[in-house]
């Protein structure tokens, strides 16, 4: 290892030159003779904006404004990816000099993307070399000619040393390249917050991804704590969710809807890890909590709400491919009225569909509750839960009866069904939950105070209508957030406790914690300093990001779901509106601005009440003042764009006002429809 530092000693300098110049690219030549092309991500913008004309959509051209106008990061994604792909096929570049791009679409700062080809086909290898050797970070590709090759796991602040084998049908190296690539610091936030307390010998997840809580990026870390990838910009407080084909749901902290407690996401993308945005989704109600598929790469099951004096108390499923609600679940509907007394009543948290029998299995927080319904049906089939909390009501009969000794849940998440397993009974279904055992937002008679939290497995006769507690793994309290994962093939249990009730060592909110399923035995213990909801398993497919975008423009939209449209004023409507007496405000490109054929509009939680847009044909309206925040305490000084879409608006010069914070605001913009 020494050895091979000091050859790329020379190298290094150059490399560390170039990134401080990133509108630029620099080849520079190894020991050996072969050379490294490095180009810095501005540099590659440049060059891949020509390209916009290719992806634009006709909402987009058909606008004229003096209103900032941003690359969206689907648009920035496709026309990149292209470009690479262009520059891959013209030959110019080879196994004796590769092309090196380090964060190619801005969003994953420790990531890079080589390119080259080959005169016969290979498969590939790449390194990149950790501290130790068993933190090298590895991926292999399958054999081709055209090579792209993700590179992950680089350390931040740093020269990492990267390795790249070419290999035979026999898995034998048949030339290799290694160069350096620098990486910039690590973001402030970032630092630090890991602490190993204790690591298993082989621990099931080589790394870990965390994600969502208050004050942390998204970012995976290696067995030693170093932090091995990133995302750039902060997530909503729910975090990203994993996909299947190395995807992931993120879900965008800066455009919310004003609900009647938390605000929820409105603008989210289907990602992969190299940070390629593969479509963006709206939903006017937000979504909130959970995403999961109904099958890999098929439709998706998310939290939203009702909106009807309530929020966070609805299941839709979303077309993947058009973003549109096609199905949907109330769990108003589902109860009587004994708990939907409050605003967030329910609270769903997760939602999975399950093939099998047709059901789908959601966690209500607020009622300490797990229910299984039909999912075509929309039909209860029963609940996990307190019996003493629904005694008497008209919900005892879909209560599952305990068999033996049978700690209760509340305020539970992340609830799942386990794979089946050779030898199970085919009648009983197996479950595991975060068991937050945490009753201070609604209280339960039976509450047993118990100081622990828990992931705990579930054995449900669905016959019988019976629960039993198979096992469960317990640790220091967390009161919020947090999921449960089972590792069959190396019967581990890791439980990702992402809020703790009290912090432990004075700094640490979060924990995560490696059991051995048989023996009970905790094998690894992590904290994490800021605290998160979600953690997982850090597996990107390489496979899947070595591969060049798809997109036909004609047959598909990256902009897709449902938005708020502006709706025309009848002429009374409009009269009664006195729009010569507004008070004329100034706007940043940053408060005020448009994407593709999007607009969005900043302000603090409930500011922005109404969206005008007055033209000489008539004057549109966009309504934002449907709710009232009745937790301002939480949630009252939230920052966040709301937005609409403009496809719909008939041709005609409209100049925009606000009517924000009780006052009419002029704002200086307008928009052309053409």
């Amino acid at each position: 290892m020494l050895d091979c530092r000091r050859k790329l000693g020379r190298a290094k300098e150059s490399v560390r030159n170039l990134f401080e110049r990133d509108a630029k690219k620099r080849t520079v030549t190894l020991s050996g003779g072969s050379r490294v092309t490095y180009a810095g991500i501005k540099w590659l913008a440049i060059k891949a904006k020509h390209f916009e004309k290719e992806f634009i959509r006709p909402g987009t051209a058909s606008i004229n404004t003096n209103i900032s106008c941003h690359q969206s990061a689907a648009m920035k994604t496709l026309c990149r990816d292209r470009y690479l792909q262009i520059l891959l096929e013209s030959g110019t570049y080879n196994f004796d000099h590769i092309f090196v791009v380090r964060n190619p679409y801005g969003e994953a700062p420790l990531t890079a993307l080589a390119l080259f080809q080959t005169a016969e086909s290979c498969a590939v290898r790449v390194t990149v070399k950790g501290d130790r050797d068993t933190e090298d970070y590895c991926s292999e590709l399958p054999s081709a000619r055209l090579h792209r090759v993700p590179i992950l796991g680089l350390y931040a602040g740093r020269e990492n040393i990267v390795q790249i084998e070419l290999l035979g049908d026999n898995g034998k190296v048949m030339n290799k390249r290694i160069f350096p690539l620098v990486t910039k610091n690590m973001p402030s936030a970032l630092r630090d917050i890991i602490k190993i307390k204790k690591m298993a010998k082989n621990p099931a997840f080589k790394n870990i991804l965390i994600s969502g809580g208050l004050d942390i990026q998204t970012c995976a870390f290696d067995r030693t704590g170093e932090i091995r990838y990133y995302l750039r910009r902060p997530v909503k407080g729910y975090g990203v969710f994993p996909l299947a084909g190395g995807r992931f749901f993120y879900m965008e902290k800066r455009v919310s809807r004003p609900t009647y407690t938390n605000p929820t996401a409105v603008q989210c993308h289907d990602m992969d890890y190299l940070g390629r945005v593969h479509k963006t989704y709206f939903s006017e109600k937000g979504m909130h909590h959970t995403v999961e598929e109904k099958s890999p790469g098929g439709n998706l099951l998310v939290g939203s709400g009702t909106m009807e004096g309530h929020t966070e108390d609805l299941v839709e499923e979303r077309d993947r491919e058009t973003g549109k609600a096609v199905h949907s679940i109330r769990i108003d509907q589902l109860f009587d009225d004994t708990y939907i007394d409050w605003i967030d009543w329910a609270h769903v948290n997760s939602a999975a569909y399950y093939k099998e029998d047709d059901s789908v299995l959601i966690s209500l927080r607020n009622i300490h509750s797990v229910i299984s319904v039909g999912y075509t049906t929309k039909k209860l089939r029963w609940i996990l839960a307190p019996p003493d909390f629904w005694e008497g009501t008209e919900m005892e009969p879909y209560l599952l009866k305990p068999v033996g000794d049978v700690r209760w849940i509340y305020q539970q998440h992340s609830a799942f069904y386990l794979e089946r397993e050779e030898g199970d009974d085919p009648d009983t279904r197996r479950m595991i939950v975060y068991d937050n055992h945490w009753a201070k937002r609604r209280k339960s008679a039976g509450f047993d105070g118990d100081p622990k939290s828990y992931v705990s497995f579930y054995e449900i006769n669905e016959k019988e209508m019976t629960v039993r507690l198979d096992r469960s793994f317990g640790h220091h309290k967390a009161r919020i957030r947090s999921n449960g994962i089972y590792c069959p093939k190396e019967r581990r249990v890791y439980s990702m406790a992402g809020c703790y009730a009290k912090p432990v060592e004075d700094e640490y909110w979060g924990g995560i914690y490696g059991f051995d399923y048989d023996s009970g035995k905790c094998l690894s213990r992590v904290y994490v300093k800021p605290g998160f909801f979600r953690a997982y398993d850090f597996t990107p497919d390489a496979v899947k990001l070595a591969e060049p975008m798809q997109y036909d423009s004609e047959k598909e939209d990256y902009f897709c779901g449902d938005l708020q449209r502006p709706k025309k004023l009848s002429e009374e409507e409009a009269a009664e509106i006195d729009f010569h007496r507004c008070v004329r405000r100034r706007f940043s490109p940053e408060a005020l601005f448009i994407e593709e054929d999007v607009l969005f509009t900043e302000g603090v939680d409930h500011e922005i009440q109404r969206i005008y847009l007055v033209g000489e044909k008539g004057t549109y309206m966009a309504v934002f003042d449907d709710t009232e925040q009745t937790m301002p305490e939480a949630f009252g000084d939230s920052y966040y764009h709301v937005c609409i879409w403009l496809d719909e608006l008939p041709k005609d010069h409209y100049e925009l006002l606000l009517k924000a914070g009780g006052e009419l605001r002029s704002t200086g913009k307008w928009i052309e429809k053409i």
